[in-house]
């Protein structure tokens, strides 16, 4: 048996095979071809990224020549919505000789990108914090900076990547988001809501305030320097009261300046979650004046 899969004529054959297979995968254009049996689903998604990119050069013709829709919203989005439209990929269909020379339309973030992001576990937190060279960011940073590609929308299906960086706690990832435009006021303040729920001051600054850092390292990292810095604060005790009405007074000159304003609800949330150090931040600092159901949570 060895023998017969190893010959050259066996596989000569299995070329030919794939070969003819390609050409009918572009012939039909079909998503349910590959899902017809294993086999066929194996020689698809091992094929070369020219074919792929043939592929969806013509799923997106063949939409867009009848639809005035799939015009407006552009060769990159679509072919951006298949699994398979990976750097490699799209490169191909850049320099394809039936891509337009200027791409019209915007550029929509699929969900695909950003939806398997989720916190690192906790004994990996400390080893390998996320990193640059972490996907999406690489993908992210080809879409942002290739000439022919319009600028993608961070803010598209009401700011999900973002939401999602922050879930993950990927902060190359959100740093890179709010460089290029995703606003944290997306679907009523979603993205600070979740950094609020993880009691991580540094985050929610960073996503708050334009020029708020965020430090390096884990969560538990981040949250011991913290602290560190509320037992500094509580020890200078009423000599720095004037330092803090010093800080009201820069934090109201850019309110202008902030990504979004702070509500409420956010307030609620930091003191349901005990999360003593937010409370204070958006009090005292972002001038959020407590609810009475507020009020009389923190009296609990």
């Amino acid at each position: 048996m060895s023998g017969i899969t190893t010959s050259p004529n066996f596989l000569c054959t299995l070329s030919r095979n794939a070969q003819l297979l390609y050409e009918i995968y572009l012939y039909a254009l079909s998503a349910y071809l590959p899902l017809t049996s294993r086999y066929l689903h194996a020689v698809f998604k091992s094929a070369p990224t020219s074919v792929q990119a043939e592929y969806l050069l013509g799923c997106y013709f063949r939409e867009a020549r009848p639809s005035c829709i799939a015009r407006r919203a552009g060769l990159v989005s679509k072919v951006l919505q298949y699994p398979i439209c990976n750097q490699l990929v799209l490169e191909a269909i850049l320099r394809h000789p039936t891509c337009p020379r200027e791409l019209t339309g915007h550029t929509e973030l699929p969900r695909r990108l950003f939806r398997s992001l989720a916190p690192r576990p906790s004994h990996q937190q400390d080893k390998s914090p996320w990193s640059e060279d972490v996907d999406p960011l690489p993908f992210l940073r080809f879409l942002y900076n290739h000439p022919r590609i319009p600028e993608p929308d961070a803010n598209r299906n009401e700011g999900y990547a973002l939401t999602k960086a922050v879930y993950a706690g990927f902060l190359p990832l959100v740093s890179f988001l709010l460089d290029h435009g995703a606003s944290p006021a997306c679907k009523g303040g979603l993205p600070v809501m979740v950094a609020i729920k993880q009691k991580d001051l540094a985050l929610v600054r960073k996503l708050i305030e334009r020029d708020g850092a965020v430090r390096a390292g884990s969560p538990r990292k981040r949250k011991a320097a913290e602290l560190d810095d509320t037992r500094q604060e509580n020890a200078a005790g009423m000599e720095q009261e004037a330092g803090r009405q010093e800080r009201r007074t820069v934090a109201k000159k850019r309110k202008l300046e902030d990504r979004m304003e702070v509500n409420k609800e956010m307030l609620k949330l930091a003191v349901k979650c005990d999360a003593r150090n937010i409370v204070d931040y958006l009090m005292k600092e972002k001038g959020c004046v407590p609810d009475m159901q507020t009020l009389m949570l923190m009296r609990m």
